[in-house]
């Protein structure tokens, strides 16, 4: 199934990390903020807002779905246009994941608090790509960004 390229507007290639250096769920969810404003999806001034919203939904229930993957998610007031990153961790990162696997492979999700439908949209596409096997192991392969943003590209069209 074709996806609208607007699923594709909310990454970039300066906010893909090759190789994450944070080894607990909360470094890797600031690592994956700071990225997403580094990388021009989300305005530096709500990197906190952002950091505060992700750890609040982990709170309430990991998004570690399994088999190597997470979805870190969250929306935020005010927000205009949802923001993505897409992470890789060799080492594997203990997320509290319902297999209690570490995972391998985050799919992080900011969506504009106003747009809980797109929001929705995005999750189910992105879970699409979490329980595509391919995907998984092209992202753990990738020597660098641009393979996992290709890798990306490839499934978003």
């Amino acid at each position: 199934m074709t996806q609208p390229a607007s699923h594709m507007d909310m990454f970039k290639l300066e906010a893909m990390i090759h190789e994450l250096s944070g080894s607990t769920k909360a470094e890797v969810v600031e690592e994956m903020v700071a990225a997403a404003a580094a990388g021009g999806v989300l305005p530096k001034a709500r990197r906190q807002q952002a950091l505060e919203a992700l750890m609040s939904r982990e709170n309430r229930g990991s998004t570690g779905l399994g088999k190597g993957i997470a979805i870190p998610h969250a929306k935020l007031e005010g927000l205009r246009k949802h923001a993505g990153v897409v992470a890789r961790s060799s080492e594997g990162v203990d997320f509290k994941a319902v297999d209690g696997e570490p995972v391998h492979v985050l799919v992080m999700l900011i969506s504009p608090e106003s747009r809980p439908d797109e929001h929705l949209s995005l999750l189910r596409w992105v879970s699409g790509l979490a329980r595509d096997p391919d995907f998984s192991s092209f992202i753990r392969q990738a020597r660098n960004a641009q393979d996992i943003f290709a890798v990306l590209q490839e499934r978003a069209g």
